[in-house]
């Protein structure tokens, strides 16, 4: 199982150095988590329904139609033009889940295990008729929205007290991950054509050849 985890471009030097360390970032108060963890979706299935929610729970703040006590946070969105803006240059990484242990569910995964830096890829677009590339994780995101179909996508986790079944859950995020695809096909059609390929760039090598020679 493949494991995703959105950062920016700014982290990856550090990334690379140290791994991913558990900790409370800007996306996981977000979406009101404030767990000291390495946040992560499993398979693009989870990264879609994340990111989804990214969208909505942006959007509702920016709209005030519901708040949040990082007032950092709420002035950026308020300032930023869309999701994308707000999130910054960033990127996909990914990780093989053998050997992590998920406290939560296939969406909004959580370890406080440290993901060491030779297990960690770079996600990158490669259109192989032109040759252009991308690690933009806006490009990358609406890439395997294009292999992905939201009753594709169904809710496994961890029971705690009071959950919805996951039928309901599973409904519920079919439900939001619909209404995003129908909003945006005309951006997600961009990506639907067969000479693109999804590639996975060691970390060390993306940072060496990417970063440090821009």
């Amino acid at each position: 199982m493949k494991c995703y985890h959105m950062t920016k471009l700014d982290n990856l030097e550090s990334i690379n150095k140290l791994g991913l360390v558990p900790k409370s970032g800007e996306n996981s108060k977000l979406i009101h988590d404030n767990k000291i963890k390495v946040f992560f979706s499993e398979g693009f299935e989870g990264a879609i329904a994340l990111y989804v929610d990214f969208e909505l729970v942006y959007h509702q703040i920016k709209e005030r139609k519901i708040a949040i006590d990082d007032v950092n946070i709420t002035n950026k969105i308020f300032l930023s033009e869309d999701l994308d803006t707000y999130l910054e240059d960033g990127v996909y990484l990914s990780f093989d889940k053998k050997g992590i242990m998920n406290e939560r569910n296939f969406e909004n995964g959580c370890t406080d295990q440290m993901i060491s830096p030779d297990r960690l890829n770079v996600l990158v677009l490669k259109d192989t008729v032109n040759k252009k590339i991308s690690y933009d994780r806006f490009d990358i995101i609406h890439y395997m929205m294009t292999i992905i179909n939201p009753n594709q996508i169904t809710y496994y986790g961890v029971v705690y007290p009071n959950s919805p079944s996951f039928e309901e859950a599973t409904n519920k995020i079919q439900n939001k991950v619909t209404q995003y695809y129908d909003s945006h096909q005309s951006l997600i059609a961009k990506y639907r054509k067969s000479h693109y390929q999804l590639i996975e760039v060691p970390l060390t090598k993306f940072v060496k050849y990417y970063i440090k020679n821009k």
